[in-house]
């Protein structure tokens, strides 16, 4: 739980002043994407589910969107990482790009269905800046996903 809320910290108090056309990626939809193809489902449910109501604390036009966004996106994430080999790094990042692309799409169309304008710009920056954020921090999430406690210890 610590490492959602320092993720989330980052998230939104150091990226937006590293934003591209108005627009940053997640570190926590990152982090956590790369978690989830290294978990199963069940674990999975509960990294999307934490990160989800985090990322819907900040998102002021539709709670519970990105909840249901990242449910969907870091369960297929989890079968993905189940029928990979372990050590390949370019397939979990081009995956988690690929999904945060495909998050970011639909939430810039159920917004439009909704007549609220979004960033255009975002469909191409968000998914680079995640694929940037994914190869700088893949060993930590890797080490991470390796350490005793947090195999045994990770349901809340």
């Amino acid at each position: 739980m610590f490492t959602a809320v320092f993720l989330l910290l980052i998230d939104q108090t150091v990226l937006p002043f590293l934003s591209v056309f108005g627009s940053y990626g997640s570190i926590l939809f990152s982090f956590f994407g790369l978690f989830a193809m290294m978990t199963d489902y069940e674990d999975a449910i509960t990294l999307a589910l934490v990160a989800g109501v985090m990322q819907d604390l900040f998102f002021p036009y539709a709670f519970g969107l990105n909840s249901l966004m990242n449910l969907f996106l870091y369960l297929g994430l989890s079968r993905i990482g189940l029928s990979l080999k372990e050590g390949k790094k370019t397939i979990p990042i081009l995956f988690v790009t690929l999904a945060q692309g495909v998050k970011t799409l639909l939430i810039l169309l159920i917004l439009f269905v909704f007549g609220i304008r979004g960033n255009i710009f975002s469909i191409i920056v968000t998914p680079a800046y995640t694929m940037i954020l994914c190869i700088l921090i893949y060993k930590i999430v890797v080490s991470y996903s390796r350490i005793p406690i947090v195999k045994k210890e990770w349901r809340f």
